[in-house]
């Protein structure tokens, strides 16, 4: 009888967190879904950086739609700029690595698919042979598997001094 009771008392604990785990309720809103890190975006957005550090812009072109609309901090460039700018950079820096990178991509309840990407930018100042160490963090807007809008934020403030230098 006194095994009986145990053994009851010890399985009802059990019977109560399984019933509290199925009662959990998946959100559905809009701004709410799943997030993956080994969805193709995530590899189509590494090799997109890996040209950029590798000063190759035809491949970097390739992510995005040919309207697409690109955000650098406040400015709003196309996508040709965007590369132009960022090809620029290698007059300046040699060396340019994006390390420590965190890529995922969000697929949202109200379809909008979006890449979230991580870094650390390092690159040498020609000019003085200092290292620069920037944080930063950008998002690319998908339709189907084009980018058609991507925002990039970073502190540029030590980045341009090797422009005026």
């Amino acid at each position: 009888m006194m095994k009986n009771l145990i053994l009851t008392l010890a399985i009802i604990p059990f019977l109560f967190s399984c019933e509290n785990q199925s009662a959990s309720k998946i959100d559905d809103s809009p701004l709410s879904g799943t997030i993956s890190e080994i969805d193709e975006r995530n590899n189509l957005v590494n090799k997109f950086v890996d040209a950029y550090e590798n000063a190759d812009p035809s491949v970097a072109l390739s992510l995005y739609d040919e309207n697409a609309i690109v955000h650098v901090n406040d400015s709003e460039l196309t996508p040709v700029e965007m590369i132009n700018a960022f090809m620029d950079g290698h007059v300046y820096y040699e060396g340019i690595k994006n390390i420590d990178r965190n890529t995922t991509t969000m697929f949202y309840n109200n379809g909008e698919i979006y890449t979230n990407y991580w870094y650390t930018w390092n690159g040498t100042n020609r000019q003085t042979g200092e290292l620069l160490v920037a944080k930063g963090y950008a998002w690319f807007k998908w339709e189907g598997m084009k980018v058609v809008e991507s925002y990039n934020a970073f502190d540029p403030t030590e980045y341009n001094k090797a422009f005026i230098e």
